[in-house]
């Protein structure tokens, strides 16, 4: 209320009126024990002493003062504060409102309900049952400034093939068998201020040398990019426009929604998921815009330098996008596509020629929710991945004069059980791949061959074949939203030897691959080892490897099958 002498008298009313209360209660009881007019009169004076009925008085004539000063203004200019109602008295409840400025006065603006504030995306209902999503349902710990986050995973695999030099290939998760690995230690969180907002988590652990070494990007040009980006999973900035639902422009390394697991296990059903997750992008570099036009929409472009990649593999970039859409609480449609990139590493500039496109789709459904039950919580997902690469010598339509085929055909399922409260998961799933030229194969890491040097003893030819499917079980514990304790059993098979054996993939002596000055390296061939014709369903199609005496050949196999056990936390 604004303090003015005139309120401040008003503000007296009140104690005025109990003061007349207390006086004329006493007068009344009086009259009556003394039966008559006049020594009620008498004894009421009496009991007021001058000082009292002075202050009266005035307050009084303050009163008639204003209510004179009220009738004589303008009705347009009385407030809704301070207008006399048709008695000409003034209420004291209406003193209690704030006054606002008249139409007429000066600075004086419109007065109009305040309008509803856009509500948050996807605030209506709880996600956390979607496979990929954390399920983290409070922050440890949250300021208007930053909001940390840490995440540990470690994890045990056994392969039932023991390689004997403890090395797994063809996997984004797992990769040592028969020992206790980090696979990530991730430290930082989310900054925002004034809709300024940015986001950095570093990556430590094997994730640091897997995920830069299928990248062939640092081949073309220098600075090692790779050395300069694999300890951080998510580095950008950006900004926050209050537009619809929001707004969102940044810029900088963002984790990829492509094949929908995410980058980080501990948000996901599976520990090892299928192929059209592991072999697509965990990252993108470049800039991203999210838009929200309403609470159950999201539209958002990307411009990124290509497929994972920290650089640009020829003269275009990549451009690609994702709508997701969540109508209802227990349904979640995830559309991702990916075009125009160049991804092929050439010599020199690198500039082949060859084009990307690529699209991947998701449907999850939670099918059935009652906490009241043990098992009290059921859902699937369903995704579908098609595309291929056009131009520098491949077709996407089959063997035509532009070259050999050169696609990608894939598809996964899993469906998930909860039980008693959450506390306890339980995943099955599977899927296929099919991807004739192996653009998308993740190359075993043969004699320490990574993407830029690829390797004699797997070959990523055009046309080359690769057809592959896989299943696993997953079981979780879940004692606190903070912590999963995983069990997994999986099973992978490929048309072609593909996966560690017995024997390993690393030479007797060591690697021999030579590491370059941009962070890559040169084929690596044991020396004494030759090539014969063969069969076309092999590691080198048409070719078998031969060690001769002093040669050396992989021990590539069909199968996999492991146990993977994990501990992952995130705060």
């Amino acid at each position: 209320m604004v303090s003015t002498p005139k309120y401040r008298a008003l503000a007296g009313i009140p104690a005025l009126i109990g003061l007349s209360f207390a006086i004329t209660v006493p007068t009344r009881c009086y009259a009556q024990a003394a039966n008559n007019a006049t020594s009620s009169e008498s004894a009421t004076a009496e009991q007021i002493s001058p000082a009292v009925m002075k202050k009266f008085e005035a307050m009084e004539a303050r009163i008639a003062q204003l209510e004179a000063e009220l009738q004589a203004r303008p009705a347009a200019q009385q407030t809704p504060a301070l207008a006399a109602d048709p008695g000409g008295k003034i209420s004291i409840a209406s003193l209690q409102t704030p006054q606002q400025p008249s139409a007429g006065s000066k600075g004086a603006q419109e007065v109009s309900p305040a309008e509803a504030t856009p509500s948050e995306p996807f605030a209506y209902a709880d996600w956390t049952w979607l496979n990929g999503t954390p399920r983290n349902k409070d922050v440890v710990w949250d300021s208007k400034f930053f909001t940390p986050e840490i995440r540990f995973d470690t994890s045990f695999v056994h392969s039932f093939n023991k390689p004997q030099d403890d090395t797994l290939g063809g996997s984004t998760e797992i990769f040592r068998s028969n020992e206790f690995q980090m696979d990530q230690i991730s430290v930082g969180g989310d900054f925002h201020w004034q809709n300024v907002r940015g986001r950095i988590l570093t990556m430590n652990g094997l994730f640091a040398t897997t995920t830069p070494r299928n990248d062939a990007s640092p081949g073309r040009g220098q600075w090692q990019l790779r050395d300069a980006y694999r300890y951080v999973s998510e580095a950008w900035g950006g900004y926050h426009f209050d537009v619809n639902h929001g707004l969102n422009v940044d810029a900088g390394i963002f984790v990829s929604y492509i094949g929908l697991f995410s980058y980080y296990n501990f948000d996901n059903w599976a520990y090892q998921p299928s192929y059209v997750s592991s072999n697509t992008p965990w990252f993108f570099n470049g800039v991203r815009i999210q838009w929200f036009p309403t609470d159950k929409l999201k539209i958002e472009p990307w411009i990124i330098n290509g497929w994972q990649s920290y650089g640009r593999y020829g003269s275009k970039p990549g451009l690609g996008g994702q709508i997701l859409y969540r109508p209802k609480s227990w349904l979640s449609l995830v559309f991702n596509n990916y075009g125009m990139g160049e991804d092929t590493l050439g010599n020199g500039y690198g500039h082949v020629g060859r084009s990307r496109i690529h699209t991947d789709d998701s449907v999850l459904i939670k099918y059935y929710d009652n906490p009241h039950k043990f098992l009290d919580k059921m859902a699937f997902s369903v995704t579908g991945d098609a595309g291929c690469e056009y131009g520098g010598g491949v077709s996407c339509y089959g063997t035509t004069k532009g070259g050999p085929k050169q696609s990608f055909l894939g598809w996964m399922a899993y469906n998930r059980f909860w039980f008693n409260h959450d506390r306890y998961g339980l995943t099955i799933g599977g899927g296929q791949m099919n991807n004739p030229g192996r653009y998308l194969v993740l190359l075993p890491p043969i004699n320490g061959a990574d993407a830029i040097s690829g390797s004699p003893y797997f070959t990523q030819n055009p046309g080359d074949p690769y057809k592959a499917w896989d299943a696993s079980i997953t079981y979780d514990w879940m004692p606190k939203q903070y912590i999963t304790f995983r069990s997994e059993y999986g099973y992978r098979h490929a048309n072609v030897p593909y996966f560690t054996g017995h024997g390993g993939i690393t030479p007797p002596g060591g690697n021999t691959t030579v590491v370059l000055t941009n962070g890559g390296s040169s084929p690596g061939l044991v020396s004494g080892t030759t090539f014969v014709p063969g069969p076309f369903l092999s590691a080198t199609p048409g070719f078998t490897c031969v060690a001769g005496a002093t040669g050396w050949c992989p021990d590539l196999r069909k199968n996999e099958a492991s146990l993977r056990f994990a501990i992952m936390v995130k705060f």
